[in-house]
């Protein structure tokens, strides 16, 4: 029987958001999907291996940062990212996708819905948004190919 939900939002113009979890109703981790068309900014040749491995350590530090600052019910520790753009296929002027899908990990006291902690996601997300993707000097986002 399948008890997990998503939920779309579209208050991010750039970007294609989807919240979720496995169980809806007693959740042990919930998951943010963040999706994206990028573009080089510049067409001079770079190393996009190290850009790429970069943007993943910031968002990891990102999230950390916020549940030091601001601890509800996440456990910091134990919070999985995994950021995806292939680096073989990027040139200037073509988009190429990138996926984020970020899994947080919530203490087992909680008796929340995803819709109760929804609130908390759209703050982390707007959190990894304004300060890792909208602050890249490499890639510029937009939420459909073309």
């Amino acid at each position: 029987m399948k008890t997990g939900k998503e939920l779309k939002i579209n208050k991010f113009n750039e970007y294609n958001v989807i919240f979720g979890s496995i169980n809806n109703k007693h959740p042990k981790a919930v998951f943010i999907n963040i999706s994206a068309w990028v573009d080089p900014r510049n067409n001079s040749e770079e190393n996009y291996q190290r850009i790429i491995r970069n943007n993943h350590k910031k968002i990891k530090q990102v999230i950390y940062n916020r549940f030091v600052s601001k601890n509800e019910i996440f456990i910091k520790d134990r919070t999985i990212v995994d950021f995806d753009i292939r680096e073989s296929g990027i040139k200037f002027g073509k988009r190429s996708f990138m996926n984020c899908e970020i899994t947080i990990f919530v203490y087992e006291e909680i008796g929340e819905t995803l819709d109760s902690v929804k609130n908390q996601l759209e703050d982390i997300t707007q959190h990894i948004i304004d300060k890792v993707f909208e602050c890249d000097d490499a890639f510029s986002y937009h939420k459909r190919k073309k």
